[in-house]
């Protein structure tokens, strides 16, 4: 794991850099392509590097910050993080509690502090416990949190997904260190592309345009449980509508302002377990 007091150097470019451009310097952490940005971390002060990236790949860079890895990430408290039944504590823990998750975020989103985080993973933990949960969709899985914590909570079949290559392989690492592999299977590529199987919940914190071009989808209506969070109210409120549409229906809403989580369901079919 990074350590708390490491000065990140961010570099900010507009355009997308490949990642085949960003194997080479030792002070690497790794690449986020957002929109139409690219984020490039390192340990130490890379321009020159930087400068030859950004002229390979076309991106121009715009801003540049320097800040502690404490400052970026807020961090999963060392003494460890509880929702329900789900137990997170630092993948670097000398003793991590039995059947703990152990979490070591990078520089991606999925420490386990942001609210959106900690609601779904409430909801989670509710749902998987009061119903016949068989397998798990999480779009956008960043660090990987929400996947290791349906496994954890004894789901058998996870994917977990995410178009950014930096938390593909942060969510792959944290798989493996949890030796979860044989349960949780992590894929890169648009969440879209992944909604053609049915599957019983659907966790998806993301970007509100993201969320609606997926609720709109037919194979939406596939899924039988969904967690939605990452929007305000406004948005909220459009997608419970998209997602009625297909059949779906919110059960449960949750604000932690500016954010709002909602859970929603396909008519109940299945018994619940008591």
């Amino acid at each position: 794991m990074i350590s708390p007091d490491t000065v990140l150097h961010i570099y900010e470019l507009k355009g997308s850099v490949p990642a085949e451009l960003c194997p080479g310097v030792e002070s690497f952490v790794g690449l986020w392509n957002e929109e139409d940005f690219c984020y490039l971390f390192f340990t130490s002060r890379e321009d020159r590097y930087v400068d030859r990236v950004s002229e390979e790949s076309g991106a121009v860079l715009t801003d540049r910050y320097e800040m502690t890895y404490r400052d970026w990430q807020s961090g999963i408290p060392y003494a460890g993080l509880c929702v329900g039944d789900v137990k997170l504590v630092p993948a670097d823990h000398p003793d991590p509690p039995e059947k703990a998750i152990l979490i070591d975020p990078s520089v991606v989103f999925g420490d386990g502090s942001h609210p959106t985080t900690l609601r779904c993973l409430s909801i989670m933990e509710a749902i998987v416990r009061d119903h016949r949960i068989e397998s798990v969709l999480d779009l956008g899985t960043g660090s990987g949190i929400l996947a290791l914590a349906a496994a954890a909570l004894g789901v058998p079949r996870v994917r977990a997904v995410d178009r950014n290559v930096l938390a593909i392989r942060t969510a792959r690492n944290n798989v493996r260190i949890n030796s979860l592999s044989d349960v949780i299977d992590v894929r890169e590529g648009e969440a879209s592309w992944f909604m053609d199987q049915p599957c019983d919940l659907v966790a998806a914190n993301l970007p509100f345009q993201v969320l609606r071009d997926i609720v709109q989808m037919r194979q939406a209506a596939l899924q039988r449980w969904w967690i939605v969070s990452g929007i305000n109210r406004q948005q909220a409120e459009i997608l419970q509508e998209l997602l009625r549409e297909n059949g779906i229906h919110t059960i449960a809403e949750y604000e932690d302002p500016p954010w709002v989580t909602f859970a929603a369901r396909k008519p109940a079919r299945d018994p619940v377990h008591r």
